[in-house]
């Protein structure tokens, strides 16, 4: 967003690539980064995270855009707050920072004031098959390699076309190159050569997208999906964000209206699901053509589960609730304790249904019979506190006080659903209450432009952001302390691939050696000194 005092028109707004550039400058000046081994764009910082910008190349010269900040890997859900929190206040100073004539302020949120979708994904490491599934799963990985593999061979010479057509085109218009970006490459030759370059390497993939489509909605992850679908479709009751559309409705989450399936590739065709596989579709069509090699790591038992419906919380209790639920949920899934949690029948319209209705009436069938958002939560809590109870206090971690604060924020909805007025509990706990409490402080007469900043500049990290100041007066309700925040920032928590790769950064970022990472290891160096360096152990089974 650019605080606007001066009435500047659409035109005179940065362009979204100069704005992510800069931001990019800001926190390069904060501390030690290096660039992604296979986006050039990404960056991967000191502190165990990364940044990229997800545009699509046709909009870079437009306002507006996203920028992906993507915490380190953890080992708890506390920790996670933590680092959540300390990106927010890099990503805040950042834009600061930005050397600009702008105001730039940067909004953490699912949805722009133009309806376009985007928002939070989270990532869990977990088991992606066991038994005959795991055998067969691993079946499927090898014809994919073996496909990929012929892929290669076909692609090799459509990528030779390309590159002289481009060289070609640009000969005619007497342009040179800048940089080697992709992007640019294709920017210089005409669009119907663009689209039909850009058909036939989808061609080409079409098949392996076809097996890769039908492992992630058969094969991968079959147990989790199962079980955490009906818990994910109610606890937009709890973590939502709220979102008013354009037409004034105000529903609890944008995210979940924006989602048509359960699990898919996740923008190969546009599709939004609920559980996203995309990063396999980059593995087996974009990164082994740099690495066949590192398709290995999808022979692993356990696997990145990711999951898109989900909101960009402000709320600490929310944002702790959301990734603490879960994690204990996958436990007890993994555990084999799945008796008596519901399933619901077409859980899309469901999702629609819950999502749409902030007064919380609305109840969707399941095989339990008809069930609020808030008896599903209830139900799933139940269940995973009988999972706790069971196991030995050793073990536990940090999954009592999942427990204690999932209950707390249940409550402050529980409360609200009995009696509309009774807002108290929920304010600065529940994000989508307290947008709406805000909004409706304007009154039933304002308009609709008036209603809609509000449900933006709730989102804005700075000082002025309206949840920032509607929490300033409940600091209780802050769940990480700013000395834990600060040192997240500047380190990545220990125990995790995210340490090794952050103290590399450390050494390597302003030395005459090479850097570029991945999640999953680094290459150091440059020609035949070039080298790769692990951030985990030997890979489990």
């Amino acid at each position: 967003m650019v605080a606007d005092p001066q009435d500047l028109d659409h035109e005179d707004l940065p362009p979204s690539h100069l704005v992510y550039t800069q931001i990019c400058e800001a926190i390069r000046r904060d501390q030690p980064t290096v660039s992604g081994l296979f986006d050039h764009e990404q960056m991967f910082l000191a502190s165990g995270g990364a940044v990229t910008f997800e545009s699509h190349p046709s909009m870079h010269a437009l306002p507006g855009g996203l920028v992906e900040i993507a915490t380190p890997e953890v080992r708890s859900p506390s920790e996670l707050l933590a680092c959540q929190r300390s990106i927010d206040a890099l990503a805040s100073e950042a834009a600061t920072d930005s050397e600009t004539s702008f105001d730039l302020r940067v909004l953490k949120n699912s949805s722009d004031a133009l309806g376009h979708v985007y928002g939070c994904h989270e990532n869990y490491e977990a088991e992606v098959a066991s038994g005959i599934w795991l055998f067969i799963y691993r079946g499927f990985i090898a014809l994919l390699w073996l496909m990929q593999t012929i892929s290669l061979l076909f692609t090799l010479p459509l990528m030779a076309i390309t590159v002289h057509l481009v060289s070609l085109c640009r000969y005619i218009r007497g342009s040179h190159p800048t940089n080697d970006d992709p992007h640019e490459m294709l920017g210089a030759v005409p669009v119907w050569l663009a689209t039909l370059l850009i058909g036939s390497m989808r061609i080409v993939n079409f098949p392996t997208v076809a097996v890769l489509r039908f492992v992630v909605r058969h094969v991968a992850f079959r147990r989790q999906r199962r079980y955490l679908t009906p818990f994910l479709i109610s606890r937009v009751a709890l973590c939502g964000t709220g979102n008013l559309d354009h037409d004034g409705r105000y529903q609890m989450s944008a995210k979940a209206m924006a989602i048509d399936s359960l699990a898919d590739m996740g923008g190969f065709r546009g599709e939004r699901p609920i559980f996203v596989f995309g990063h396999w579709l980059g593995q087996f069509c974009a990164k082994s053509f740099v690495s066949l090699a590192s398709t290995r790591q999808m022979f692993h038992r356990t696997q990145r589960f990711q999951i898109g419906l989900s909101d960009s919380n402000l709320s600490d209790l929310a944002e702790y609730v959301k990734v603490g639920s879960v994690s204990l949920l996958l436990d007890m899934i993994e555990s084999g304790v799945t008796s008596g949690l519901p399933r619901i029948h077409q859980p899309l319209a469901a999702l629609k249904r819950l999502a749409s209705d902030w007064n919380l009436i609305s109840s969707v069938k399941t095989n339990r019979g008809d069930m609020s958002a808030i008896e599903i939560q209830q139900t799933y809590l139940n269940a995973a506190q009988q999972f706790v109870d069971s196991t030995s206090a050793d073990m536990r971690g940090e999954a009592p006080l999942v427990l204690e604060r999932w209950q707390e924020l249940l409550d402050a909805v529980v409360l609200f659903r009995r009696n509309p007025t009774d807002v108290a509990s929920a304010i600065g706990r529940v994000d989508w209450l307290s947008k709406r409490w805000l909004i409706d402080q304007l009154g039933d007469t304002a308009e609709w432009t008036a209603r809609k900043k509000i449900d933006l500049r709730y989102h804005e990290l700075s000082e002025e952001g309206y949840f920032n100041q509607l929490i300033e007066s409940r600091p209780e309700l802050r769940l990480v302390d700013p000395e834990t925040i600060e040192r997240r920032r500047r380190s990545p928590p220990p125990g995790s691939p995210a340490a090794r790769r952050g103290w590399l950064i450390r050494e390597f970022a302003n030395s005459d050696e090479s850097m570029q990472s991945e999640w999953g290891y680094a290459m150091i160096g440059r020609g035949r000194q070039r080298r790769r360096v692990e951030f985990v152990e030997a890979s489990r089974s």
